[in-house]
């Protein structure tokens, strides 16, 4: 069973607590009917998550919904993905809000949860990372392969063959 990786937006792909614009980046006003974002997008996120499709089916976790397939997915060369829904987003006493939609969405599936705001004790299982990223700086190079190499170390059938979603 291929591992997914669960991708935020803002925080981890749009480091929205910068200072400026962090090397690699760009400024992007992204507009949809009468609203605008203002979002910074870095074009090598694409290049590395491309990548990382080889062994993991990639999944929306964002905020932005379905939007991030319509806005954001095509602006870094991402195809379109599952994206995972939020009923509710009422603020809970401790962890995330989005952790219990996560839990329900993945079942027993091992994967990777790229977020700002998750905490490493949010899932606790061997075949689960939660990697929280600092939302000053977002997804680094050093990030995309310390969950590479999570996933080399785990034993995932089917790895290395992406699959249509």
């Amino acid at each position: 069973m291929r591992p997914l990786l669960l991708l935020d937006f803002d925080g981890p792909l749009n480091p929205h607590h910068a200072d400026g614009i962090p090397p690699g980046y760009e400024r992007h006003e992204i507009t949809e009917g009468s609203k605008t974002w203002r979002v910074l997008l870095n074009q090598q996120h694409g290049v590395e998550l491309n990548a990382l499709a080889n062994t993991f089916d990639l999944v929306w976790a964002s905020s932005w919904e379905h939007g991030a397939n319509r806005l954001l997915g095509p602006r870094l060369g991402l195809p379109e993905l599952p994206t995972i829904t939020w009923p509710d987003r009422r603020p809970v006493r401790q962890g995330s809000w989005k952790t219990l939609y996560i839990a329900e969405w993945v079942g027993d599936r091992p994967f990777v949860w790229v977020d700002d705001e998750a905490d490493e004790t949010e899932f606790t299982a061997d075949h689960q990372l939660i990697y929280p990223v600092d939302a000053r700086i977002g997804l680094t190079s050093t990030d995309f392969a310390a969950i590479q190499s999570w996933a080399d170390g785990k034993s995932f059938v089917g790895k290395g063959s992406r699959t249509d979603t």
